[in-house]
C-alpha cells in the first residue's frame, strides 16, 4: 500500500472522511474510523465563535478528546474565519481546548452564510491576503496547518500558482475539492485541475468531489492524489471505508444488507445519545435515517416515520419492527 504521510505523520490507509456541516460530531466521525478511515475531520468550527465564547464551539472541541481517546484514525479540526486577525487569535483558544492532529482552515465552503462572512470560498477572492494568513497560522499552531479548497471562485483561476505558494509557507497538506464555488455541489468534477496541482506539488494532495466505493480508484488514478476525501457517501453508510479498504487490498467487500444497516444505525444512535442530549440527538439522526435504509424495497413506510423521531426509544421502535417483518 503506498504511504500517505502528512507532516511526517502515517495515516493507514488514503482514505479520509470529509468535514461535512451538521454531520461529522464525534459519533459520525467514530462509525467512520471503526470501519476504517485513517482521517476524519470535524465540522467546521467558527473561529469568531470561540474567540467570543460561543458555549457550543467549547462542547464541540471537548468531544475531540474522545476521538483522541477511543479511535485509532487521525483527527483533523476544522476551522473557518473571515478576519485575519481573529482567525490568528483562535488557535492558541482552539489548541488549549481541543485534541487533533491536524488544524485544517477552509478555504473551500460555498454556502452563502459563511461566504457572506468573507469566509471559505470567498478567501479565493483576496489570494495574497489569505497567504499573508496562511504564514502566520503556520508559525502560531503547534499542530500541521493543512487546507481544503475549491479551484476557483466564480471562474478558473491560477490555483496551480496559488497551492504553490501555500507549500511555500508551510502548509503541509491540501485536500482538493474539484469544483468552483458557484458549482456548488452540481455537475462533473474537474479531476484534471486536481492532477495539474498534484503534479507541481510536493506536498499531499486529497482528492474531493462525488467520489465513492465504486469510482476512487479510477480518481487515484486520474489524479495521482495521495488520498480520497469521501463525504456524502458516508452520511448513513460509514461502511464505505471498510469496502474501499477491502478493494485497495484485492478483496470483495463484505455484504451489505438491511440488517447490517440496521445494527450499524443502533450503534451511531448509542453513540450520539450518549454524548448529546435528546432533543439534539434526536434531530441530528433524522438526517441520517433515510440514508441508512435507502436503496432496500419495502421501506418507504419506515423512512416517513424514522424523520419524524424525537427520542431514542422512538428509533429503535421503528428499527425493532423492521427487523421482527424481516425487511
Amino acid at each position: 500500500m503506498k504511504d500517505f504521510k502528512i507532516a511526517g505523520i502515517t495515516l493507514n490507509n488514503p482514505f479520509v472522511s470529509a468535514p461535512l456541516a451538521g454531520y461529522t460530531d464525534y459519533a459520525m466521525r467514530k462509525m467512520c474510523a471503526d470501519y476504517g478511515a485513517a482521517l476524519t475531520y470535524t465540522e467546521m468550527e467558527s473561529c469568531e465563535s470561540l474567540y467570543y465564547s460561543s458555549k457550543q464551539t467549547y462542547l464541540d472541541l471537548d468531544a475531540t478528546k474522545l476521538d483522541k481517546q477511543n479511535t485509532k484514525a487521525k483527527l483533523a479540526l476544522q476551522i473557518f474565519g473571515g478576519k485575519s486577525d481573529i482567525v490568528l487569535k483562535s488557535i492558541p483558544l482552539f489548541e488549549k481546548n481541543g485534541a487533533y492532529d491536524f488544524l485544517d482552515f477552509n478555504v473551500g465552503c460555498p454556502v452563502p452564510k459563511v461566504v457572506r462572512q468573507n469566509a471559505g470560498s470567498a478567501w479565493l477572492n483576496r489570494p495574497e491576503e489569505l497567504i499573508s494568513l496562511l504564514k502566520e497560522m503556520v508559525k502560531i499552531s503547534s499542530k500541521p496547518v493543512i487546507v481544503k479548497i475549491r479551484i476557483g471562485f466564480d471562474h478558473f483561476m491560477d490555483i496551480v500558482s496559488l497551492c504553490k505558494q501555500m507549500e511555500e509557507v508551510g502548509v503541509q497538506a491540501i485536500a482538493v475539492h474539484g469544483r468552483l464555488r458557484s458549482e456548488y455541489f452540481m455537475g462533473s468534477v474537474h479531476y484534471d485541475v486536481i492532477k495539474d496541482i498534484k503534479n507541481a506539488l510536493s506536498i499531499p494532495v486529497i482528492a474531493n468531489g462525488n467520489i465513492c466505493e465504486t469510482n476512487f480508484q479510477d480518481v487515484l488514478n486520474a489524479t495521482g492524489a495521495d488520498a480520497v476525501m469521501i463525504g456524502q457517501r458516508a452520511i448513513g453508510y460509514p461502511k464505505v471505508f471498510e469496502d474501499m479498504n477491502r478493494l485497495w487490498n484485492g478483496e470483495k467487500p463484505f455484504p451489505t444488507t438491511i440488517s447490517s444497516q440496521i445494527q450499524d444505525f443502533k450503534k451511531h444512535l448509542d453513540l450520539i445519545f450518549d454524548t448529546k442530549d435528546e432533543h439534539s440527538a434526536s434531530s441530528i439522526m433524522r438526517s441520517f435515517a433515510v440514508n441508512y435504509i435507502k436503496g432496500f424495497d419495502n421501506v418507504k413506510k419506515y423512512r416517513a416515520q424514522l424523520v419524524h423521531c424525537e427520542t431514542k426509544q422512538e428509533y429503535l421502535d421503528i428499527l425493532n419492527n423492521m427487523q421482527a417483518e424481516k425487511i
